[in-house]
């Protein structure tokens, strides 16, 4: 999800088509082509300009639903409608066989200031929770148990990074406070930082040979660089 605004002024996009499993947009202003999966101009006008990213999440209506009751749907009826991700979509990607990174592996990928890094569904089946350092910084990877939701979070919580462990109550509790959190929303539920949240850090699930057409650079979670 993008903001569509530069300089103060909102630019009007479309969909012109496909590159490299990528979808590619153009804006009516300057034609100039665009990334929708990383949401920068590819050519044209603004060739190297990015649209500012907003915060989304890729989750089931039910999971949303619990966390946003009062949320309406806007649906285009004129617009043909197909099923591109399912529960069948991400258990498929979650089960398949073991081994290096390939083409069709859906992914979580995170872009940072600098770096690029890519955690494989199907890794992170197994693990659901993982801690670690992006940039400089110390994050934590979640992913829910049907494998359709997946959350990337800044472990810091007023300057103080905090280490977490997945109950089998599927909550997060830190080590430091003994705190619970809901691992969707970020937020402390119980103990001495309820109320607290954790910030959440934009990421992506995409395929495995899109996202790698753009960003060669990417680090994968579990092989050696």
């Amino acid at each position: 999800m993008y903001a569509r605004e530069f300089d103060g002024k909102k630019h009007n996009f479309g969909v012109v088509g496909v590159d490299e499993g990528t979808l590619i947009m153009y804006d009516e202003e300057t034609q100039s082509r665009w990334s929708q999966l990383f949401g920068k101009a590819v050519s044209g006008k603004m060739k190297g300009a990015a649209l500012e990213k907003l915060p989304s999440t890729m989750t089931t209506w039910a999971q949303w639903k619990a966390l946003h009751p009062e949320t309406t749907v806007y649906v285009k009826r004129s617009v043909p409608y197909s099923s591109r991700f399912t529960k069948e979509t991400f258990e498929k990607a979650a089960k398949m066989a073991p081994g290096p990174v390939r083409g069709n592996d859906l992914i979580v990928g995170l872009e940072g200031h600098v770096e690029a890094r890519a955690y494989l569904l199907r890794r992170l089946a197994d693990e659901r929770f993982v801690e670690e350092r992006f940039e400089g910084a110390p994050i934590a990877v979640y992913l829910s148990k049907d494998f359709s939701t997946a959350r990337v979070y800044d472990r810091q919580i007023d300057g103080r990074a905090l280490s977490f462990r997945l109950t089998e109550d599927e909550q997060l509790e830190d080590a430091e406070t003994g705190s619970r959190w809901n691992p969707i929303s970020g937020e402390a539920l119980s103990g001495p930082l309820q109320g607290k949240k954790l910030q959440s850090l934009i990421s992506t699930f995409a395929v495995w040979f899109a996202w790698e057409h753009y960003r060669p650079d990417t680090t994968i979670h579990g092989e050696s660089e």
